[in-house]
């Protein structure tokens, strides 16, 4: 017998629970299940129940400690969405990565957020700053989220970085989002949607004219795709 869908009422209520658990989760990183049920707005019974579902399914796992992280089952979803911006995104980042001896990564809009879509790292021995796949935090802060507002049409109020980011194609930030200084440069890419490719290092580690001469020539192919 084929299976009922639920359009509206208790099943789609249960699965707007399930995303919102699941976002805030991979929003906030390791957390309990009352900073989850204080982040959605459930009540802690619902919040762990919906914890535990995600848990068995392999969607989420607990660390040593207890605390809910993002699980393993995500990556294969994850893999399927942007498959092909991801391997050419990866390929490019690496020889930015390799050549100027910083974390490089790809950030893609996901409504007003900023979604860190692939990460590379060089040698660790040259990465002091890490960034990993996953990480996301409002547009209108960091230089990735501001350089993906300058690939877009122009917005009201928007901050000053945004429209110089427009007529010297890169945004600069030093310690918005994490700690460290952040170079990004605007992609267009060519199905519409707004993205950026950034750097991420210690004030002082590096060439940041080179690394900015790499992150344009890697957001050109970008946008050929």
């Amino acid at each position: 017998m084929a299976e009922r869908t639920v359009v509206g009422g208790q099943g789609l209520q249960t699965l707007e629970r399930g995303l919102s658990v699941l976002e805030a989760v991979a929003a906030r990183g390791a957390c309990t299940a009352s900073e989850v049920a204080e982040t959605t707005g459930l009540h802690r019974s619902i919040a762990y129940r919906v914890l535990c579902t995600l848990e068995a399914r392999g969607y989420l796992r607990r660390d040593a400690a207890g605390r809910y992280e993002v699980g393993l089952a995500v990556l294969p979803v994850a893999a399927a969405a942007h498959a092909d911006l991801q391997s050419l995104a990866h390929k490019e980042l690496s020889g930015v990565a390799e050549t100027v001896g910083a974390t490089a990564f790809l950030a893609v809009a996901h409504g007003e957020e900023a979604f860190t879509l692939v990460t590379v790292e060089p040698p660790a021995s040259e990465a002091p700053v890490v960034y990993r796949p996953g990480a996301r935090h409002p547009l209108t802060r960091g230089a990735c989220g501001l350089a993906i507002l300058a690939a877009q049409e122009p917005r009201p109020h928007e901050r000053p970085e945004v429209a110089l980011a427009r007529d010297l194609g890169h945004v600069r930030t030093v310690g918005e989002v994490l700690p460290g200084v952040s170079l990004a440069v605007p992609v267009a890419l060519r199905d519409g949607r707004a993205a950026s490719v950034c750097v991420l290092f210690a004030p002082g580690a590096l060439d940041e004219d080179a690394a900015l001469a790499r992150l344009h020539a890697a957001a050109g192919r970008l946008r050929g795709r």
